[in-house]
């Protein structure tokens, strides 16, 4: 699926690599399964990220990875709100660096109806370069990422959500429609995300593609009449913010039922089955 959405991102060295790296991860934390969620972007280097899971992509203890080589996998922080809000104050145009270590300082708000504080350095946060890709996986993965209505369902006795043994697929109109696909918190994306997606068909690939405006390198896929499916990331970690220029480059977004006539390569990573 990589090549058919044009994100041929993984050389063969480390491709390599990941056959038995992400192996050995899984073993080690006991996951049911392993996705390389995708690639972030960075100057020097870039991060490969990966997810475990112990259920499904829905699941909230699922766990993320990075490494820059496909070898040392290192666990990513799981960022709480005040955390995500401090990163939020990075120059939305601030690159990543490729180096994980790299320090970030920004200067926290005072809350409303609150007094400063007394020494001006209490405001001061510094976040390394690790803890801010994660802030950035986990805002692509509460926002964007979704999966087919049906591919993921609850388990009766355990109440936790598991990959639906029974999915057959959506029909090819049906993979491209808005109302076919959910976000992992279970909203409707046609509710949450109409006006800022493209869908395509690739007949080549016979492969159902929906990217994103607002964040350029999101890609969910689907091959028609099968249990094929995901989503990937590869992107430099930035939002688009005026995706108005978007329409006027790429055209109007599919909303609903889709387009067609798409030519180029697909991921299958961040929760392919």
């Amino acid at each position: 699926a990589c090549t058919a959405v044009g994100y041929n991102f993984i050389s063969p060295e480390v491709r390599a690599a990941m056959k038995v790296s992400l192996p050995c991860l899984k073993k080690e934390y006991g996951f049911k399964k392993m996705y390389l969620w995708g690639k972030l972007k960075g100057m020097s280097a870039d991060y490969y990220i990966a997810t475990g899971v112990f259920h499904s992509l829905k699941e909230s203890e699922k766990k993320y990875f990075y490494c820059s080589d496909g070898v040392n996998w290192a666990q990513m922080a799981e960022p709480d709100d005040a955390t995500v809000a401090a990163c939020a104050k990075i120059p939305a145009n601030a690159a990543l660096t490729g180096d994980a270590s790299f320090q970030y300082t920004v200067v926290k708000e005072v809350p409303q109806g609150e007094e400063p504080p007394e020494n001006e350095d209490d405001l001061v946060v510094k976040l390394t370069e690790d803890v801010r890709a994660a802030c950035i996986v986990k805002d692509i993965d509460g926002t964007i990422a979704m999966v087919p209505v049906g591919a993921i369902t609850t388990d009766p006795k355990l109440g936790v959500p598991i990959d639906n043994t029974t999915f057959g697929g959506l029909s090819q109109p049906a993979s491209l429609a808005l109302t076919s696909w959910e976000l992992l918190n279970g909203a409707s994306a046609s509710h949450q995300l109409v006006g800022s997606l493209k869908s395509k068909y690739i007949a080549s690939h016979d492969l159902a593609v929906l990217r994103s405006l607002h964040w350029p390198g999101f890609t969910a896929f689907a091959t028609p009449n099968t249990s094929k499916w995901g989503y990937c990331y590869v992107g430099d970690g930035q939002k688009n913010a005026d995706i108005a220029f978007a329409y006027l480059d790429r055209g109007p977004p599919a909303a609903h039922a889709g387009g067609h006539g798409l030519t180029g390569p697909a991921v299958g990573f961040g929760g392919c089955h």
